[in-house]
């Protein structure tokens, strides 16, 4: 390695060192030595991509086996037992080698994410197993002609276990990946590190259903479900859970007589269901060993165990209770179909790990603290016409929905969540009468010109500039502080819809689907602003630089003093989309043409995926989702789904 004052002038690395120090903004991939390139300039984890994949050896292997078995048993003419036991277990290990290297020019002046001295191996090890046991009796009995009954009774039985050990180690010999194994190293026995564990839940259900109908007219149902959930506490363990529906098919009705409609049917229902998707055991206090801590006055250290979670003996089953009356309705005898859906779901009792004070010196329990209200339309429109030799079909779905939160529990305090650079602010919160989630923060009212119009504007900081962003005072007190906070998105869709295409002719067929959203806001939290020395968007070349110059982007400085990157309506935007999310081609080939070689079917196809999106939003991709009940919509840099194409083949022998 060389001294940085006694590099040569004209020394085999003196380009790319000079276009490094002058921060030239196209660093290459790797120095005239061969060794992966970097920028001084560069604070971030990955300072080189190229060589980050290169030096990654994480390698997952796994096995897994699904299987059933069923029997049924006839006891008589109207009664019959099904019992069906399945398994479905994985068998699974990690192998993660870090091999040692150093990229530095000079004396280990490398970033971090250039150098590794040390090499190192984790071996991890995973057993999964899953079981499920179910049993039916089911009696059926058809009286009077038109009136047909049947109960259904039956127990579920659900077992998961997860055994997971493994181990590490370092400086091992060489940086060969074939010998990358836990005991191959030249450390003293005590530096490879070992865990093991095992987690394990269980469900047990029982239920019951009736099912009545009326000369296929008056349609009837009622069913009561048990379950039994490991991850609840003895104090409420069992959840009871029923629904109610019925239907009238007007059209089988002698007085029905309307052209063209050749099915119609009214239809109700209420029922409810349960939640338990937890930690396994949240209900009590699990101790965690390797809390280490010192005694004595020669502070030895000692292990010790401890409970890093409060537990909570009372929590209970989550509860969403569903409303929804319908309308199914067919044309010129199935033609034409139309299916339309007016639904009410308000889910109580939710589950949510809501913060404590950290006096308490533990970290948060699971609580029941919040309801939610979820009201709304679905509309079915489906088309087929397969009477010719060309066939060919559309449909189209679309879900309009309205989310309210109704409650929050004693006190009903407002819920902040989704965490996020630069200033470890929270970007949601979660509000009695506001959507569930919403984004809330500051609201921007452009950009500072001179320092005439931070005078005359409410006071945000002692170092505010020109060229700073300026925020709105909401309460009107001469101070811009977090009081002048307010909802400014929301990522729940207001529409969410979706569109197919099918055609035939000839061997030839064809498919096509397309979804999208629309009326969701996405905060855009992809840039790391606590970083001085990253990448950003092209939009800041049209930052602000004088007065007159900018009035949505501002200066760009290296602490921020006006916290311009503070959680604001600056980085929302719309995350309405349009997605060709799925179209295919194929052609089967005639079946004479494979003689005796017994082949009833031969087809071949090419497909895409993902291949065109429509969106303003300015990320990678609008399809976020969410991480979590209270975090949805904030895109902190998630790997786009990518565009996919395939090409394939079907045989039927």
């Amino acid at each position: 390695a060389l001294k940085r004052d006694a590099l040569p002038e004209n020394n085999e690395f003196s380009t790319p060192l000079v276009r490094a120090l002058n921060m030239d903004p196209l660093t290459p991939v790797f120095f005239p030595n061969g060794n992966y390139a970097y920028s001084y300039y560069s604070d971030t984890d990955i300072t080189n991509p190229v060589n980050a994949i290169d030096k990654t050896f994480d390698t997952w292997k796994s096995n897994r086996v699904v299987g059933g078995v069923w029997g049924q048993l006839k006891l008589g003419n109207n009664l019959s037992f099904r019992s069906t036991y399945s398994i479905d277990a994985t068998f699974a290990n990690q192998l993660i080698f870090f091999p040692s290297f150093n990229n530095s020019i000079y004396e280990n002046d490398a970033p971090a994410g250039e150098q590794n001295l040390v090499n190192s191996v984790v071996f991890n090890d995973n057993v999964w197993r899953n079981w499920q046991w179910e049993n039916v009796l089911t009696y059926q009995k058809m009286m009077w002609n038109t009136h047909d009954i049947s109960f259904t009774l039956g127990t579920s039985m659900l077992s998961n276990r997860h055994d997971y050990n493994g181990g590490a180690n370092t400086n091992l010999p060489t940086n060969d990946i074939e010998d990358a194994y836990l005991a191959n190293t030249i450390d003293p026995i005590e530096s490879q590190s070992a865990y093991s564990g095992a987690s394990e839940a269980s469900l047990l259900s029982y239920f019951g259903r009736v099912n009545y109908k009326i000369a296929e007219k008056y349609l009837f149902s009622a069913t009561l479900r048990v379950d039994g959930s490991s991850k609840f506490g003895i104090n409420n363990r069992y959840g009871y859970f029923p629904s109610f529906s019925a239907a009238w098919v007007l059209s089988r009705e002698d007085f029905f007589d309307i052209s063209g409609i050749s099915f119609l049917k009214l239809r109700a229902s209420w029922g409810q269901n349960g939640n338990d998707r937890i930690g396994n055991y949240a209900y009590t206090s699990v101790v965690n060993s390797g809390q280490n801590y010192t005694f004595g006055q020669e502070e030895t250290i000692t292990n010790g165990s401890v409970a890093l979670t409060s537990g909570n003996p009372d929590l209970q089953w989550e509860v969403s209770t569903q409303t929804d009356i319908g309308l199914d309705m067919e044309f010129w005898q199935g033609r034409i179909s139309f299916v339309a859906d007016y639904f009410l779901k308000e889910t109580s009792e939710i589950l949510y790990t809501a913060p404590i004070p950290a006096t308490a010196g533990t970290l948060p329990p699971v609580r029941n603290i919040a309801s939610l209200r979820n009201t709304g339309w679905e509309f079915s429109l489906n088309y087929r016409n397969r009477d010719r030799a060309f066939k060919y079909g559309f449909g189209a779905n679309l879900t309009l929905l309205d989310n309210e939160v109704t409650g929050l529990g004693n006190g009903g305090a407002p819920q902040a969540s989704g965490n996020v650079f630069p200033n470890g602010g929270f970007v949601s919160y979660t509000q009695v009468g506001h959507p569930v989630a919403a984004f809330y923060g500051y609201v921007t009212d452009g950009i500072f010109q001179n320092q005439a119009e931070i005078e005359a504007h409410a006071f945000q900081n002692d170092d505010t500039a020109p060229g700073d962003i300026r925020y709105k005072d909401l309460d009107g007190n001469g101070i811009i502080n977090s009081d002048d906070r307010d909802f400014i998105g929301n990522p729940t869709p207001k529409m969410v819809y979706g569109i197919t295409a099918e055609a035939e002719f000839k061997g030839f067929d064809f498919s096509m689907f397309i979804q999208g959203t629309q009326g969701n806001d996405i905060y855009n939290a992809t840039v790391r602003y606590d970083f001085i020395y990253t990448n950003r968007p092209q939009s800041i070349l049209n930052r602000w630089t004088g007065e007159g110059s900018s009035n949505s982007e501002p200066r760009v400085t290296v602490n921020d003093p006006n916290f311009n990157a503070r959680v604001s309506d600056r980085f929302v935007e719309d995350g309405s989309y349009i997605r060709l999310k799925n179209i295919q081609l194929g052609y089967t080939l005639p079946r004479s043409l494979f003689g005796k070689l017994n082949i009833d079917k031969f087809r071949v196809y090419v497909s895409a995926q993902n291949l065109i999106t429509l969106t303003d939003y300015s990320g990678l991709d609008p399809e976020i989702g969410s991480r979590g009940t209270l975090e949805i919509g904030i895109d902190r840099g998630f790997y786009p789904q990518a565009k996919t194409f395939l090409a394939g083949l079907n045989l039927s022998f």
